[in-house]
């Protein structure tokens, strides 16, 4: 009894270092299977957000690699306090929650969707477009860049251009948008001697790429208008151009018998010194008032009650939203008004008092 009983002791015993090793591997298999649920869960959050925009998953390659360059060298420079920025602009805030000026808030995805084009190789028309008015310019900025032309909502595009798409809040486009008209007045001022930036940076991409909503487009385009100031101290006249999202009984008229896109312009009155843009705007706005009745549509004064109130206008003296024609309007009704607005800022700049 005695040699059974001691026995049984050494058997528990032996048996006692296989359960402490058994208990350490199933401890060791629980903190495994933790691990390996967190870091689950991580990548599929990661490649949640990844895919958010499946139709446009190649966004970042296809940016401008000029325009990214322009953007962090900017960010970065921030960090230096650089004493050739002046003091408004250090004293700038960046609005990253703001109402836009379009009446519309477009998600990204609607923004990315891919609308097939009436016509192909459209961006090659408002290329192409003939001038058939000459100019006689005695003028010249001899090379300097004095105009800048951007575009803080910049896929904003026009209904005859895109097929099966009629409602005035689909109408964005990647390639045939109001971009395509900033190029043109830049053409325009060009050949009037003035020398002028065009930026048409897809400031959608950029938001995108930063996963940021359409709320902030102002705030991406503010960054790239410091940039090029950073870059270029000759700038001082500033354009932001957009379409006006009305249809096209209140974005055309008819003069001398051919129809043209309407302007309006737009300025904040939430900072600062802000009748200098105003008498800016209303300047441009009685040019063409005496020579091209009706072609103006006037002065938008917004607060930030009403919009963002700023627009970015805080940078510079001579700054304002400028929006040319509608989503009805054509390429060639956009360009003989981008025609008349060329002159009439040309006459502004070279007569005017600034």
């Amino acid at each position: 009894m005695f040699t059974r009983n001691k026995k049984n002791a050494e058997d528990k015993e032996n048996t006692k270092p296989l359960l402490i090793l058994l208990f350490v591997a199933i401890f060791l298999f629980l903190i495994w299977l933790i691990i390996v649920v967190f870091f689950s869960f991580i990548y599929d959050t990661k490649k949640t957000n990844g895919n958010r925009f499946e139709e446009n998953s190649n966004s970042l390659t296809s940016l401008k690699s000029e325009t990214l360059k322009k953007l962090f060298d900017f960010t970065n420079s921030q960090n230096n306090k650089d004493d050739s920025i002046s003091n408004v602009e250090k004293e700038s805030k960046i609005h990253t929650n703001v109402l836009e000026r379009d009446e519309f808030q477009p998600t990204m995805k609607n923004l990315f969707k891919d609308r097939d084009l009436s016509i192909e190789n459209i961006d090659s028309i408002f290329k192409n477009v003939e001038s058939p008015k000459k100019i006689k310019n005695s003028h010249s900025t001899f090379g300097k860049e004095v105009v800048y032309i951007y575009h803080t909502h910049s896929r904003e595009s026009f209904l005859p251009y895109l097929r099966d798409t009629i409602k005035a809040e689909e109408a964005y486009h990647e390639t045939a948008n109001i971009t395509l008209v900033g190029e043109m007045l830049g053409r325009e001022l060009e050949r009037r001697g003035i020398g002028t930036e065009v930026d048409s940076s897809d400031i959608v991409k950029i938001l995108a790429f930063r996963e940021l909503d359409y709320r902030s487009s102002y705030a991406i385009s503010r960054e790239l208008v410091l940039s090029s100031i950073k870059e270029n101290k000759d700038l001082e006249l500033f354009l932001d151009v957009h379409r006006d999202s009305l249809n096209k009984d209140s974005t055309t008229i008819q003069l001398n018998g051919e129809n043209h896109a309407r302007l309006l312009f737009v300025v904040g009155t939430g900072y600062e010194n802000f009748e200098n843009n105003l008498n800016f705007a209303e300047t441009l706005d009685q040019m063409l008032a005496a020579q091209y009745p009706g072609l103006s549509k006037g002065v938008i004064q917004k607060d930030g009650s009403s919009g963002d109130g700023v627009y970015n206008q805080d940078i510079s003296p001579n700054s304002v939203i400028v929006e040319i024609g509608g989503v009805d309007n054509t390429v060639e009704e956009l360009h003989r008004t981008t025609e008349i607005f060329a002159d009439v800022i040309s006459n502004y700049y070279w007569h005017s008092e600034k």
